[in-house]
């Protein structure tokens, strides 16, 4: 489906893509909001890339738009805190945990799309024009919602939009649940007995099969995930396009009341301050 005109321009594009690629309209936007000691700092960071192959406006583009709002690690955003190396490798990307802040990894994930973006592109078969193919017009959105953060747990999203090519993009939803006072990531082992999780799965299939879409839920394909977050309420596990249904319906919540499910929690359970 992707093609090209001639070999030569092909060439001529992909040498002004690899010399053009830092070329873009960059806005960074910086807040910070004070909390209490049993909540974090968070500062947020914009930034919208619109890359034009060969740096020309008729030519196909990459727009990359990342909307973050992160965790000051001990008060300083450059911190080498584990909590900042965390969520540096869950919303960015495991291979930029080693930066020295946030603001670098997002500034490396840009250099890096675009660079693929060019390789890919300048990779296909040259049959026909590449100006004014909508084909080669990728999207990619990323951005991340703080969704609890008191009694020492952190909650939060990681939400991203990837649209290279086709009928419509793709969103996916990653949560995480952070205990900052051990610094450490909880997980499904740390909250459940293992023995309880066939009980906490029929909940979940409990509920949704009480939906008015549960004919289009493929309930073999459900599970007791890690892609979960909590709050006052409960347990909330998310469940992206095509992991239990079609990609119509779209993420999919299913949320458990603290009521229904303590019974089947680890004594000593990280989130058991919110019970």
């Amino acid at each position: 489906m992707k093609k090209f005109i001639f070999i030569i321009s092909i060439a001529l594009v992909c040498f002004s893509c690899i010399n053009n690629s830092n070329k873009s309209n960059v806005s960074k936007i910086t807040e910070e909001s004070n909390f209490p000691s049993d909540k974090l700092e968070f500062t947020s960071l914009s930034d919208t890339t619109i890359y034009h192959l060969a740096n020309k406006s008729d030519m196909p583009k990459y727009e990359i738009i990342t909307n973050i709002v992160y965790p000051l690690a001990n008060g300083v955003a450059g911190d080498d805190n584990l909590l900042t190396k965390d969520f540096i490798s869950n919303c960015i990307g495991k291979e930029y945990s080693k930066k020295e802040n946030t603001e670098e990894a997002l500034n490396s994930l840009t250099k890096d799309l675009i660079k693929n973006y060019i390789t890919e592109v300048c990779g296909t078969t040259p049959e026909n024009k590449i100006e004014g193919e909508s084909w080669m017009n990728y999207e990619y959105i990323l951005s991340n919602d703080i969704l609890y953060n008191a009694h020492g747990i952190l909650s939060y999203s990681c939400d991203t939009y990837v649209y290279t090519g086709g009928a419509h993009g793709l969103n996916t939803t990653l949560c995480y649940v952070y205990d900052f006072y051990d610094n450490k990531e909880v997980l499904i082992n740390s909250i459940f007995k293992e023995e309880s999780l066939p009980n906490v799965l029929s909940l979940i299939k409990e509920e949704l099969a009480r939906e008015e879409y549960a004919d289009d839920i493929e309930m073999d394909n459900v599970n007791v995930t890690e892609n979960f977050f909590v709050d006052d309420e409960g347990i909330h596990w998310i469940y992206n396009p095509y992991e239990i249904a079609p990609y119509a319906l779209g993420a999919i919540e299913v949320s458990i009341p603290y009521s229904d499910i303590e019974k089947y929690m680890i004594d000593n359970t990280p989130i058991k301050s919110l019970l």
